[in-house]
Order: C-alpha cells, then sequence, then structure tokens
C-alpha cells in the first residue's frame, strides 16, 4: 500500500503574513478597516471567507462578493486627473483591497474611483445587493420613484433639455452602470495548495481564474496567489454624461429612459442570482478537491487519505450509535468509504 504524502512545508513567512491577516479580519467592526471604500469584508461572503482561511496553507487578501454600481470617469485633462487621484490616497477597493458590504446610494463626494476602479472618478451608486426599484418593489419606503434618480441622474435628455452639455465631444465624460462578480485573491502557501483551489475554481466556472506570479519557483518563501474571478458575468453599459464647465457646475445627465435603465437592471439582478450559484459551486468544489488532496480541515488544517476514512468511519459510527438499528445509519460509513476511493483514483489520473 503507498503510503500519504506528507503535508507540504508551510514557510514561516506565510504562516506570519497570514496569522497578521487573520487578527485584523477577527476584530470588531469598530475596529476593522481596510483599504476598500467601505473598510470591511462584504456580509455575503463572510463565511466563504472564514472557510477558506481555515485551511492551513490558505488565506484572502482581498475579495468582493460582486457589485453593481455606476460610477462616472475621472476629468480627461491631465491637471484634474492629478488632483483627483490625489483626492482618492490609497483608496485600491479591487484586487488589492477587500471590498464592503455596503448597499443604496452614495453621495458623489463619498467615494472615488475611475472605469477601473483606481481612483480618478466616483461612484454615484453601489450596492453588493440586487437592485429594488420601482419596478421592482413599490412596497419599499426607500423607494426614489425612479431608477433615474436611484442612481442620482439628471433625467434624460428626451423630457428636458439642458444648456450644460455643450462639450466638445472629446472631453465628455461618460457615466456607467456596470456589475462586476466575485473575486477573490487568496494567497498559497506552496504550489500544491494552489493546485486544488484553482482546480476548484475552474470547475466552478469562474474560467479566468489563475496564478498570479511563479515567483515561489525562484523563492519558496514567498507562497503564491491565486486569483479566483469570471468575466462571463460581467456587465457594462454607458447610462450617461457628465455635462458643466467646473465641478459646481456638473450635471449628472442621463442619456437612457427609464424602460432602458429598467431592462439593465432586470439584467443585473438575474447576474446576481447566477453570481451566488457560481460562488455556491465554487465553496462545493473547493471543499471535494482539497479533501482529495488530503487537505482538510482537521485541527492541524491537513489529513491524510488514511485518516480520512478513519474519520468518516467514525462519523458513521457515531451516527448509527444514536439510531440503533437503522440500516441506513449502518451503511454511511461503507458508502463514504466508496465514494473515497472512487475520488482517490480520479484523483490519481488528474480527473476532478
Amino acid at each position: 500500500m503507498p503510503q500519504p504524502r506528507p503535508p507540504p512545508r508551510i514557510s514561516p513567512t506565510f504562516t506570519a503574513k497570514k496569522a497578521e491577516i487573520l487578527s485584523i479580519l477577527g476584530r470588531s467592526d469598530d475596529d476593522y478597516s481596510d483599504s476598500s471604500p467601505k473598510g470591511s469584508v462584504d456580509e455575503q461572503i463572510k463565511d466563504l471567507i472564514d472557510e477558506i482561511n481555515a485551511y492551513d496553507g490558505l488565506v484572502t487578501t482581498s475579495s468582493c462578493a460582486g457589485r453593481v454600481a455606476v460610477f462616472v470617469e475621472g476629468p480627461k485633462s491631465k491637471g484634474h486627473e492629478q488632483a483627483s487621484s490625489e483626492e482618492a490616497g490609497n483608496d485600491q477597493s479591487e484586487p488589492e483591497g477587500r471590498d464592503d458590504g455596503s448597499s443604496g446610494n452614495l453621495t458623489a463626494a463619498t467615494i472615488s474611483t475611475s472605469p477601473g476602479g483606481k481612483g480618478g472618478g466616483r461612484w454615484l451608486y453601489v450596492s453588493h445587493d440586487p437592485i429594488s426599484g420601482p419596478h421592482h418593489d413599490k412596497g419599499n419606503a426607500a423607494d426614489t420613484g425612479s431608477f433615474t434618480q436611484l442612481f442620482n441622474l439628471s433625467p434624460s435628455r428626451e423630457n428636458s433639455h439642458p444648456d450644460d452639455l455643450d462639450e466638445p465631444t472629446s472631453s465628455l465624460r461618460l457615466i456607467h452602470l456596470s456589475f462586476s462578480p466575485l473575486i477573490l485573491h487568496i494567497h498559497c502557501a506552496t504550489l500544491q495548495h494552489a493546485r486544488p483551489l484553482l482546480a476548484a475554481a475552474i470547475n466552478a466556472g469562474f474560467r479566468e481564474s489563475g496564478v498570479q506570479s511563479l515567483r515561489i519557483l525562484d523563492d519558496p518563501e514567498h507562497g503564491v496567489m491565486v486569483a479566483v474571478r469570471t468575466a462571463g458575468l460581467s456587465f457594462e453599459t454607458t447610462v450617461g454624461v457628465v455635462g458643466g464647465y467646473g465641478p459646481e457646475q456638473e450635471v449628472m445627465q442621463s442619456v437612457a429612459s427609464e424602460d432602458y435603465l429598467a431592462m439593465c437592471v432586470n439584467v443585473v439582478n438575474e447576474r446576481f442570482a447566477w453570481n451566488v450559484e457560481r460562488r455556491e459551486r465554487f465553496r462545493t468544489e473547493l471543499r471535494r478537491a482539497m479533501d482529495r488532496e488530503g487537505f482538510g480541515q482537521a485541527q492541524n488544517g491537513w489529513e491524510d487519505k488514511e485518516a480520512r476514512r478513519a474519520r468518516k468511519r467514525q462519523e458513521g459510527l457515531a451516527r448509527q450509535k444514536k439510531e440503533p438499528g437503522s440500516a441506513a445509519a449502518s451503511r454511511v460509513g461503507e458508502e463514504q468509504e466508496s465514494r473515497d476511493d472512487l475520488d482517490d483514483g480520479l484523483g490519481a489520473l488528474g480527473i476532478d
């Protein structure tokens, strides 16, 4: 019988970095802050983050549960762009910092970002939950009456004709409505830890996932950064332009009808649902892949295949004792062991 593989060595550097990250994540909401706009982890994925971090060789470094935003491009002139960047400070919401779980309206002065999420523009609206509005929740007390108002836009030019949109076309700044799906950046202690993580992400539909650097080949202490992401659920469209000749005169002018905005909201909400489904599929695939590789969430973060089988068998016996005479309970351990044998065989062949 082949001997189980020993767990890969986890460097002291990784262990120290993970301990630092977990100490920050473990703070109370009042004490916790990070470089994202709100400064905390999205509520929608806190349990997933905790589950990932329970594995000894993994630790999350940035995350976003999925987000819809209406944002304004930064100024086109170099002088304005530099000023906006200075106002934005060190805000690096994704992927470097953790995104937050806030939702609802944000004033134009609250958040600074560019179309790529890196400072220079600003958000008019952001939410990590599906959009509710006049066409979805008429009984909502927070209802604003129209999507144009909800997104902090002035009515489209079909209904009003302001005089402040006479800028040259080359200098017009666009207003975008976008949906960004789940993204995770996970630091792995070794390539052995990164392999099942990446396989789980790909199998769950996060097709653009990948290793960010192979510096570990030269420096084993460095570890591996894996990005879990997909472009398949992304959505973006232009919904307005910025008019006026200075900050005091800017008009966030909608160029879309209410019917068009309602259609976009339906698309965004549908993608939110797909995002949740794909996220839960990733959770299932990760458990399966890590378990097959022997990285079960035992107390020490690792258990070999024989130890895992023994644990499963004991769990089945414990259930059988709770239900004496139950034939179904007596078969639990045997069925689980058969599934483990099948998974081990497929794993040896490189099949997920």
